[in-house]
């Protein structure tokens, strides 16, 4: 087995566990004043940014591999275009580190415009094609739905102060 199987498999799971061992590392440093803040930042960084900079990735050089993942006819181009998509968001996301407060923002509202569409499209295959595959109605669906509402409640919490 080559490494690209068990990275094509289980890579999904790292940003998440990036935003997991950074947000712990940086609580327990001595982040913990805004703590809010801290883990609005991270999971922007890691589990927003960093996930979308790997879907794109994948959506763009391992399209037919995304494709049969989430129950999708292969060599179909809009995957290209749905990989850039997925990488400039992951990037504004990954920026988050540097930039705060309404950056934060535009970078939560367009996601959320774009992972709530996509549950919404995860959603109809589900129903109309009755597509039940992991890409589909796995791991990708449930952060699709509940990572936008995370990151607005994280965003209200580190700026209720001001």
């Amino acid at each position: 087995m080559s490494i690209k199987e068990p990275l094509d498999r289980y890579g999904i799971y790292i940003p998440l566990t990036l935003f997991v061992i950074f947000t712990f590392l940086a609580l327990a440093r001595g982040g913990s004043d805004n703590w809010a803040q801290v883990v609005l930042t991270n999971a922007l960084t890691y589990a927003l940014g960093c996930q979308l900079i790997s879907a794109g990735y994948m959506h763009i050089f391992r399209g037919n591999f995304v494709a049969e993942y989430i129950g999708w006819p292969k060599n179909s181009p809009f995957q290209y275009e749905v990989g850039l998509a997925g990488l400039g968001m992951g990037v504004i996301g990954v920026m988050c580190s540097w930039y705060e407060g309404e950056f934060q923002l535009a970078v939560i509202v367009v996601t959320t415009i774009f992972l709530w569409g996509a549950a919404i499209g995860h959603v109809h295959q589900m129903v109309k094609a009755q597509n039940f595959h992991p890409g589909n109605a796995g791991y990708m669906f449930y952060w699709d739905i509940f990572m936008p509402p995370v990151l607005i409640i994280l965003y209200c919490l580190a700026h209720k102060a001001s």
